[in-house]
């Protein structure tokens, strides 16, 4: 009887511990992924998918991919982007972008920031995801997203426009 008891309580135990491992293995894996170049969390409704001098990335927005792109002197090329309202990717040539708006979901972070191993508190006064660019899949949802949040209306051109100001290096979408 003793044996019984032992042997279900044992078994009883494995099935708790597989359970937990496997829940911890589904909510480790569905954490949310990280900007290679900002280290920020990439948001559904930001995010975008482009080539940086020949290599494929998602990014947290398009302005943190054009700042890359500016400071490596690598080529851009935005190949998707996420509608901000439905957080659909969508072909950045029929997107509306609202540039520097008052939403910007990248910047979370406090303006005064610590330095590790530093005794130090500095301001920062540059953020790589700002101003903010959140695409739109048509002109209307654009324009009142403007009058409720302000910002500029933008196409895809002008944005890498911007990037190839610094660069002079940018691929046609």
């Amino acid at each position: 009887m003793r044996t019984r008891i032992f042997v279900a309580g044992t078994i009883g135990l494995i099935a708790v511990l597989v359970l937990l491992g496997g829940a911890w293995y589904f909510v480790s894996q569905r954490s949310a992924k990280a900007c290679p170049f900002s280290g920020r969390e990439i948001h559904p409704q930001t995010r975008a998918s482009v080539t940086i001098g020949g290599k494929k990335y998602e990014v947290c927005c398009v302005r943190c991919a054009i700042i890359e792109a500016q400071q490596t002197g690598k080529p851009l090329r935005v190949l998707k982007v996420a509608d901000f309202e439905s957080s659909k990717l969508i072909d950045p040539v029929s997107a509306w972008f609202v540039e520097n708006s008052s939403v910007n979901l990248c910047m979370r972070m406090a303006p005064a920031v610590e330095s590790r191993g530093r005794e130090s508190v500095y301001v920062r006064t540059f953020d790589r995801c700002s101003p903010s660019v959140l695409a739109f899949s048509s002109e209307q949802h654009a324009r009142a997203f403007i009058a409720q949040h302000g910002g500029v209306m933008k196409r895809i051109n002008d944005l890498q426009a911007e990037a190839a100001t610094t660069t002079g290096k940018v691929q046609k979408p």
